[in-house]
């Protein structure tokens, strides 16, 4: 696929995101909620649930690029 394709895609997710958190505010008039919750009130929740696994997978993603690092500087010292 095109490139230029690809990123008009990510501009319309990212403008469906921005729209899904908010609807409340550009709908005032509109009883725009899910379950009795706010679009803001549920990305505090969803936020405060995923920050713990967030963490730990950009600290897996660390220590893997670190850890193939290490062993490509150990594979180029050896063939020197």
């Amino acid at each position: 696929m095109h490139s230029g394709i690809k990123m008009i895609i990510g501009v319309l997710i990212l403008i469906a995101g921005l729209y899904w958190y908010l609807a409340d505010t550009i709908a005032a008039n509109m009883a725009s909620t899910w379950l009795g919750l706010s679009a803001i009130s549920a990305l505090k929740t969803v936020f405060i649930g995923v920050f713990g696994l967030v963490l730990i997978f950009v600290g897996l993603l660390v220590v893997w690029i670190e850890y193939e690092d290490l062993k490509w500087d150990m594979q180029n010292k050896k063939k020197k």
